[in-house]
């Protein structure tokens, strides 16, 4: 009876052995699928993203540091870079609350299946559907950052509504199609940002300081000397021939006696000195009564950059930016580089071009856009728009003087 017993038991182990080692490697294989899924799609994200960002005048490299290349997306879009690793940390902090919230609920089961006391049924129930309920809360704030982000960004690239949706579902497409597809980057409308939350109130324009009128307490202007009024000449002294057998006149304070000489003649009134600047009539000099009109020089005009610096500005067509170049059209362009801390200068942002009514500013499909004097809006890209002072490229303030004649 004994034999029999262990004889039919020893083929039942061993299907049950057979059994889990079976589903242990389909367990193995379906993990490794799963892991080079994970990878291929990352990678073909990272390379999508590395094209859009190379449009963007971004590090390529950026694509593919994790966390990075979202905050990247969010400073493209207008908004703060941080709100990337707020999704990211929110996704691990859903994770460990789940997985705590399912193996306390779990284990509350258990201890009432083995005689503990609660509701077995309902502990199970509980671990079962509060973790879809933090992944569904999770992933419904997720969408929603993500369709902030994106609809600026998309209006950057010419595209609309549906392009905002795909790219909150479905980053890596949304990174293929615009990345390698025909979108250019127009830059993102300064108006048409939408608020981050959170964000602090714009500061109000500093007033520049009046000047103050020191006039009043400034001495009195000296007075001019005053010209000379015209003498006349003193009659010349008239010598006197002495007599033969003259006395001499003896006073010790007398001047010593002339010299006979000859009877002088008879004294002569010089004649009025002209008063200086009186000029001649014309037909009496014959100088031609003819002004030369003088020619008027080019003023020279200067740029002064955020870093206080002055550059000249010795061509006609300036080209401004990060690192700008010439364009094709214009390889004479003088190039002005741009030293921006806060990295808003696009590579080559904007054109300065001098015509016979002044200068004029066009905007070259920059990231930031323009600002011209004291307007909230961005001047239109490729449009040339007259300046005159003060603008701004991005966060970088620069002062145009054209110069004084």
């Amino acid at each position: 009876m004994q034999s029999v017993t262990t004889g039919s038991v020893l083929p039942i182990a061993e299907d049950a052995a057979g059994s889990l080692a079976g589903v242990a490697a389909v367990s193995l294989v379906a993990v490794v699928i799963q892991l080079v899924a994970a990878v291929g799609v990352y990678v073909w994200g990272s390379m999508a993203l590395a094209a859009v960002f190379r449009k963007t005048d971004r590090p390529p490299g950026r694509a593919w540091v994790p966390v990075w290349n979202l905050w990247l997306l969010f400073e493209l879009s207008g908004m703060k870079g941080w709100w990337a690793a707020v999704l990211v940390g929110g996704g691990i902090l859903t994770v460990i609350l789940s997985t705590v919230t399912s193996s306390l609920f779990a284990q509350s089961a258990q201890n009432a299946a083995f005689g503990g006391g609660g509701d077995a049924s309902g502990a199970l129930l509980a671990a079962a559907v509060v973790p879809v309920v933090l992944f569904l809360v999770f992933a419904a704030a997720a969408v929603i950052l993500m369709l902030r982000m994106m609809g600026p960004l998309n209006r950057g690239f010419g595209r609309g509504s549906g392009f905002v949706v795909l790219g909150a579902l479905l980053l890596p497409v949304w990174a293929s199609v615009i990345g390698w597809g025909s979108a250019t980057w127009q830059g993102v409308p300064r108006g048409g940002i939408p608020p981050t939350p959170f964000a602090a109130p714009p500061a109000a324009p500093v007033a520049a300081p009046a000047t103050a009128d020191t006039t009043a307490f400034a001495p009195p202007p000296a007075p001019a000397p005053a010209a000379p009024a015209p003498s006349l000449a003193s009659p010349a002294p008239v010598a006197v021939p002495l007599q033969p057998g003259a006395p001499v006149p003896t006073n010790p304070w007398s001047p010593p006696p002339l010299a006979p000489a000859t009877p002088a003649a008879a004294p002569i009134i010089a004649a009025p000195v002209a008063p200086p600047f009186d000029a001649a009539p014309a037909a009496e000099t014959g100088v031609e009564e003819h002004t030369v009109l003088a020619a008027h020089r080019r003023p020279s005009a200067t740029l002064r950059l955020p870093t206080g610096e002055t550059v000249a500005l010795t061509a006609a067509v300036i080209v401004l930016g990060r690192n700008p170049a010439p364009p094709t059209d214009e390889p004479g362009a003088q190039t002005v580089a741009i030293d921006d801390a806060t990295r808003t200068v696009s590579k080559t942002h904007a054109l300065l071009r001098r015509t016979d009514d002044g200068w004029n500013i066009t905007d070259l499909s920059s990231t930031n856009g323009v600002l011209v004097g004291d307007s909230e809006s961005e001047i239109p890209v490729g449009t040339p728009t007259p300046l005159a002072g003060r603008f701004l490229l991005g966060d970088a303030e620069l002062t145009l003087d054209a110069g004084a004649r």
